[in-house]
């Protein structure tokens, strides 16, 4: 079975009866490390959530992310409850969110992230994205100014969700975003930080192997990424989310979700029928 870093459940009244009064369950899970749970009814509506955490089963409470940049998220579905939960765990520095575009993986991962700078645990965001351009469109030539300047258009995804270019502006000049091209990135030691990988699909195996090796003291690594959407063949030969995903699963230091469902707009859920 494909690991996606949740099962989901059905239980009747008389299970949920069970479960509560003497925490069994019709069925027996052998739950990975950080992988959740979640109920639900005859509908297929979600009624509780729990993760598995080093073999205790933990009660997810209702997630709530925000910050002065972003406002206040709140989960939509049953896949963002979880991926909102997973962000908040300070217990767990490797964090993996893939899913369809628009299913929020990217505003939750900043939303959180600047929720976290703003109370005090962490220093600064570090962004880190793989300077690939889409495929099968035509390069524009190299971008002039400085590097700050030619990652910028790789920034949009960001600054669409920290109030445009000058919250972008803001965080650099304050010190709390740190922009680092992915071929600059070897021979750093990063402490007190996020570490923000965008875009991940594009990224080899090699390539999350030397993001990872960067994570030093009060550091984390944040990822997103889309498996449908890479942009190179190579990419798509290294498949290194899938690895990471297959090797790291069961780890305690690492947590993944994965969210299928599309909460843009229907415009944006439509775009999955040209498959």
């Amino acid at each position: 079975m494909e690991y996606t870093g949740y099962r989901q459940l059905y239980l009747n009244e008389e299970h949920l009866s069970d479960f509560y009064s003497k925490n069994i369950l019709p069925v027996s899970f052998d739950l990975k490390n950080n992988e959740y749970l979640i109920f639900e009814d005859e509908n297929g509506d979600a009624i509780d959530c729990y993760c598995n955490n080093n073999g205790v089963l933990r009660k997810v409470t209702y997630p709530v992310i925000g910050n002065d940049f972003t406002g206040i998220m709140k989960p939509r579905n049953p896949q963002q409850y979880c991926a909102l939960d997973l962000l908040k765990n300070d217990d767990i520095p490797i964090k993996l969110l893939t899913g369809t575009w628009g299913s929020g993986k990217s505003m939750a991962c900043i939303t959180a992230a600047l929720e976290a700078l703003e109370r005090g645990k962490f220093e600064k965001i570090i962004f880190i994205r793989n300077n690939v351009q889409v495929k099968d469109t035509d390069n524009l030539g190299a971008l002039p100014g400085t590097a700050d300047d030619k990652m910028s258009p790789y920034l949009a995804p960001f600054s669409d969700h920290c109030g445009g270019p000058e919250g972008i502006k803001q965080l650099v000049e304050s010190g709390k975003l740190e922009v680092i091209p992915l071929g600059f990135l070897r021979g750093r030691s990063i402490k007190n930080s996020i570490l923000y990988s965008m875009e991940s699909e594009n990224l080899t195996k090699e390539h999350i192997q030397l993001i990872m090796g960067r994570i030093d003291e009060g550091s984390q690594l944040w990822m997103d990424g889309d498996l449908k959407q890479r942009d190179r063949v190579s990419f798509e030969k290294s498949q290194g989310l899938e690895c990471m995903i297959e090797r790291l699963q069961d780890e305690p230091l690492f947590g993944y979700v994965h969210m299928p469902k599309s909460e843009r707009s229907a415009v944006a859920r439509l775009a999955d029928k040209l498959n």
